[in-house]
């Protein structure tokens, strides 16, 4: 196990010139400055199925009521290579041991949210859509968090989600070799403030799934699997300052003994 988390990142977000137009569009933060603490791992999907650069546009497009990947100049159809591709690359991603992904925004394979997607007899768009391989990715990988690289630029959604990166680099650490009853246990009471801090219901909800899976005799694979899915679930909501806040002061709280006022103060004072 990699001692920094594994990150996909959209390839010309690190400075690749993937771009149809053969430009990049680096985020200097991720690929200069957070690369020191995470270990990146490039995709490009339009490339991944052979299309050139540079190449044509390609857009996301309904017809007879399903999402189509095409050039809307010659109506050249990517669907199918774009779906193969994505199922391969996605089951290759998680089982290498990716923590996160980091996607671009707006693009007809790699957008999250908000995608154009034209009607076949429509010039107009509709921003309803996700990237083509987004969709496969996250539907077949619910557990492993996502996100666009325009919300990582502001400060506090770039540290949430981060945060869940980490959160799920610990879960790969401990389900290392296999997972059974009191590794799941152990797991989440060593994330029992963190969760607090982040989605405070989701630790009784959590804690429930976990003995009532125990109660069916389902297998800890599966429990540690639908565990991280549900937390991830409830990670989605950007957290406040207050519940870090309180965390934090339970955590110190533990340390009282060993620590001066003014010590407990300086590590308050630092998230409030």
């Amino acid at each position: 196990m990699a001692n920094k988390p594994k990150l996909a990142v959209s390839a010309c977000l690190l400075g690749q010139k993937v771009r149809h137009n053969g430009d990049d569009a680096e985020f200097k933060m991720l690929s200069r400055k957070w690369s020191e603490h995470l270990e990146l791992i490039p995709l490009c999907p339009e490339v991944g199925i052979g299309m050139g650069v540079p190449r044509p546009i390609i857009r996301l497009e309904r017809k007879d009521g399903k999402i189509k990947l095409v050039n809307p100049k010659n109506g050249e159809d990517f669907t199918d290579r774009m779906l193969e591709f994505s199922e391969v690359q996605s089951d290759l991603l998680a089982s290498s041991g990716v923590c996160g992904f980091v996607f671009k925004k707006d693009s007809p394979s790699c957008g999250v949210e908000r995608v154009k997607v034209y009607r076949e007899d429509n010039s107009h768009a509709a921003r309803d859509g996700r990237g083509m391989f987004t969709t496969v990715f996250t539907t077949l990988n619910p557990h492993i968090p996502v996100i666009e690289e325009s919300r990582m630029s502001d400060s506090k959604q770039a540290e949430h989600f981060l945060a869940c990166v980490h959160f799920f680099h610990e879960w790969l650490i401990t389900g290392k070799g296999g997972w059974n009853a009191r590794k799941i246990i152990q797991f989440h009471n060593d994330n029992k403030l963190f969760l607090l801090s982040r989605a405070s219901a989701s630790k009784r909800m959590l804690e429930r799934l976990i003995f009532d899976l125990f109660d069916k005799k389902v297998n800890p694979e599966f429990i540690a699997l639908e565990y991280m899915t549900e937390a991830q679930k409830a990670l989605n909501t950007l957290t406040s300052k207050g519940r870090i806040t309180h965390a934090v002061e339970r955590t110190v709280g533990q340390f009282s003994e060993k620590l001066t006022k003014d010590q407990t103060k300086k590590i308050i004072d630092l998230h409030l």
